[in-house]
């Protein structure tokens, strides 16, 4: 796994262990069997990430924080500013959205990307209840480390922004947030501000920590795909094979998926399955059928629900994300 520039991040190898929610039914292995044949889990990914395996960043060292003592403000530019302890913020209403997570320094097809269940509150509901004043334009979400940032007003009342306070059915581990986090889907990860401690509205564009060091502030995902399966340097033997990757593309979704087994020269349509969640990836298989041996190079691209094909420019994940298409090389063997 390469970290190009990712200098910027400290990631953490210690995860808090938590056991992994079941699977929908609409997203069973079965399904995805039947879709796309036989399942070869030792490599396969898993449609929902367990927490221990969620990948963990952090710009320094998660703090410890005591439930005992901590409470969220909601305050800045409104009417009726708000604190909650956590016992209190656990009695209020709570949903629960399956949503994939990607690091804005994910190199093409890296593995700093995740997807899990996370329950918690409603921003725009808590919002609502506070009244956001007139000239209020960003909405901040301060941690308890010193890290902040934020997106705008219009973009917390689209309705899909968690205040999570469970992963996978259980309470965030430590690694992942705990005690509360925001979860927003459709951007890179550092707009899901962990350890929160204060949601403040403000009047003007706030520029959080790699804001400020030439990072988007925007921060969309940008369409990605990838293969899991066949592994480059494997050696696969002839006839049929599933070639098995995943996509993703924020918010938009995917609207379709293509293989090439020559390099990018013609590309054959793949067969995606069920969506988890308007939120999250997307899984898809090939069935190649293979014409001769020797060596292969396989390339995926996706395009989302918009109709934008995803962009082949090699880019480095600075300033706003990686692009450019993964390349799998495999020998065909009789």
């Amino acid at each position: 796994m390469k970290l190009s520039r990712r200098t910027f991040l400290q990631v953490t190898a210690a995860m808090a262990a938590a056991s992994a929610v079941p699977v929908p039914p609409f997203v069973r292995a079965g399904v995805l069997d039947r879709l796309f044949g036989s399942p070869q889990p030792q490599k396969l990914t898993p449609a929902i990430t367990s927490n221990e395996e969620f990948y963990v960043t952090s710009y320094r060292s998660p703090p410890t924080v005591r439930v005992e003592e901590w409470e969220l403000q909601v305050g800045g530019l409104v009417e009726n500013p708000l604190t909650l302890n956590y016992a209190e913020l656990l009695a209020r209403p709570k949903v629960s959205e399956i949503v994939t997570l990607e690091c804005v320094g994910n190199t093409v097809a890296g593995e700093f990307i995740s997807t899990a269940e996370w329950e918690g509150l409603s921003l725009r509901t808590m919002l609502e209840e506070v009244k956001p004043a007139s000239d209020a334009y960003d909405v901040v979400f301060h941690a308890a480390d010193g890290y902040a940032d934020g997106i705008t007003l219009e973009r917390a009342m689209a309705g899909d922004v968690l205040i999570a306070v469970k992963m996978n059915g259980v309470p965030l581990p430590q690694g992942h947030g705990f005690p509360v986090r925001m979860i927003v889907p459709g951007v890179y990860g550092m707009k899901s501000v962990q350890w929160l401690t204060k949601i403040e509205l403000i009047a003007g564009d706030y520029k959080g920590y790699y804001q400020k060091k030439g990072w988007t502030d925007d921060a969309t995902i940008r369409t990605m795909s990838r293969i899991d399966l066949p592994l480059h340097g494997d050696a696969i033997h002839g006839g049929a094979y599933f070639v098995k990757g995943l996509a993703f593309a924020g918010v938009r979704g995917i609207q379709a998926l293509e293989v090439s087994t020559d390099g990018g020269q013609i590309w054959n349509p793949a067969t995606l399955g069920p969506p988890l969640s308007p939120y999250a990836w997307q899984f898809w298989s090939y069935d190649w059928r293979i014409a001769s041996p020797g060596r292969h190079t396989l390339v995926v691209r996706a395009t989302d629900r918009d109709g934008r094909v995803q962009s082949s420019l090699e880019q480095e994940p600075y300033p706003d994300g990686a692009t450019g298409l993964q390349e799998v090389t495999v020998k065909v063997i009789d």
